[in-house]
């Protein structure tokens, strides 16, 4: 079925009407069977339309093969938005007309045409990025916040520097839990594990309203945001490959600073600082820069272990948590009759003492009930698996099979028509082909998607002859987490 789209952002004379639109259209689908889009009052700025958004819906769910508009701009009059809408089309095999402009993108020209405004689109997309980006580290040269959460301590407020908006920090009252922080770490042999129980004591939360970890104490503690920045710290910042945002005499002593830059995601905030900016901020340090800087050199000296998640005790862990506070669950022995026996306890109440409710478990018992939930889990995804792929086979086969009997049909009836008809039918013989290329390879990738994540049924002999690798690695592809609480055990999979 053939698209026509029409819009009119306003009824006036000098502009073309909607049912003008659709006639000029018309023209160009000859006898096929067409269905009308029309925005009447929606401006071309965006494309958030209603009739627009449906035939994207109609697009995307495969019952459309061309659309036809009046004149590019009908779609949109943003170059962006535009080049996305071209790209959808051709993710879907979908060719496209002007009526007015002859651009067809089932032709060579129309094709080249198209090139050439997706390159300006590109242009543009990188303009603006270039332009946020510029206006981004403009801000927080001036001492502005540079976007996502305000730092532990601190409120975001409004105010004007040199004439615009911006937005800086104002401190509140958890900054004195900070000084804290600071305070105990600064003291010789104390560690974050240390700094921990001292605000578990004293009821301090985080800003999630939980209880503080080493992550959030580490980040903490690394945050100039903290320090009364002097000449030591923009000494420190430079050495790291900081960029300067400001003159060494700038750094007064009094004010905290803003630092900003892109990492890697697997990188930890703060830990290489090289090529980020540093800039003076607006609101006032608590920590003095000597303290600041040996608690930078007490965090070097910590040697962060990798979780490998690779526990040795059980195929479990790392999947165990408390159904009471969320903490996991670690091993722990005790001394019975048999000898040392396993149990799960709750790292909650014994660790970060935030969980009231005392708890223990057998390992080998919540292992039996999950591996027996493992195995029936297995069976029954095999067999949904199964009907699934067979159901997504027999819908391509029969797509295939009806677009090979309309090329055939077409294909039959070129010896008897004119040229302008035999044009016509070829282009819809291509236009089918690339339907049929496109169902060919989304069945591929169906299939490919099926294939890598292949859950194998087995029995309680099957797991018996596994090693604890293999357990631990079929239990964490399979399951999401294992709640434990006086109710019982609850096995959450993925």
């Amino acid at each position: 079925m053939v698209a026509i789209y029409a819009r009119q952002s306003i009824d006036k004379k000098d502009s073309i009407s909607i049912e003008s639109q659709i006639a000029f259209a018309k023209r160009e689908i000859f006898s096929e069977e067409c269905k009308i889009y029309a925005d009447s009052g929606y401006s071309g700025k965006n494309t958030n339309r209603p009739a627009f958004t449906e035939m994207m819906h109609d697009i995307q769910t495969g019952q459309i093969e061309k659309v036809v508009v009046y004149r590019l701009d009908r779609i949109s009059r943003s170059i962006v938005d535009f080049a996305d809408f071209i790209d959808v089309l051709e993710n879907n095999g979908i060719s496209f007309v002007s009526a007015t402009e002859k651009f067809d993108t089932s032709t060579p020209m129309g094709r080249a045409m198209l090139y050439i405004i997706v390159v300006f689109a590109q242009l543009e997309r990188e303009t603006i990025a270039e332009r946020v980006r510029d206006n981004y580290y403009a801000r927080v040269k001036k001492g502005a916040w540079g976007g996502g959460p305000a730092a532990y301590g601190f409120d975001l407020v409004r105010t004007t520097l040199d004439g615009k908006k911006a937005t800086i920090y104002e401190s509140n009252a958890d900054l004195e839990i900070v000084s804290q922080i600071f305070d105990t770490y600064a003291q010789p042999y104390t560690s974050l594990a240390d700094v921990q129980k001292v605000l578990i004591r004293s009821g301090a939360l985080s800003a999630g309203g939980v209880n503080f970890d080493s992550v959030k104490l580490s980040g903490i503690l690394k945050n100039p945001a903290y320090v009364q920045a002097d000449i030591a710290i923009y000494n420190y910042y430079k050495s790291k490959g900081a960029i300067m945002a400001n003159e060494p005499e700038d750094f007064d002593g009094t004010h905290g600073c803003i630092l900003v830059g892109k990492r890697d995601a697997s990188e930890r905030k703060y830990k290489d600082v090289s090529n980020h900016l540093l800039a003076i901020g607006h609101h006032n340090g608590i920590v003095d820069s000597s303290t600041f800087l040996y608690c930078q050199e007490k965090l070097s000296k910590n040697r962060q272990i990798k979780n490998t998640g690779k526990g040795k005790h059980s195929w479990l862990t790392g999947l165990v948590k408390c159904g009471h506070c969320g903490y996991a669950f670690s091993v722990r022995f005790g001394q019975t009759k048999e000898g040392p026996i396993p149990y799960f306890v709750c790292s909650g109440k014994y660790l970060h003492k935030c969980c009231d409710v005392k708890q223990t478990h057998r390992v080998r018992e919540i292992e039996a009930q999950v591996q027996a939930r493992l195995i029936q889990e297995a069976e029954a995804y095999h067999l949904a698996r199964e009907k699934r792929e067979n159901n997504v086979i027999k819908q391509h086969q029969q797509k295939i099979a009806d677009i090979d009997s309309k090329i055939e049909n077409l294909i039959s009836t070129l010896e008897n028509v004119s040229q302008i008809s035999a044009e016509y039918i070829n282009r819809r013989i291509e236009t089918l082909h690339r339907k049929k290329q496109l169902l060919i390879h989304q069945y591929s990738e169906a299939l490919t998607e099926f294939n890598a994540v292949e859950i194998i049924p087995f029995t309680a002999e099957d797991w018996e002859n596994m090693s604890f690798e293999d357990r631990r690695d079929i239990a964490k592809s399979m399951i999401d987490r294992v709640v434990l609480s006086e109710d019982g055990v609850d096995v959450r999979f993925k």
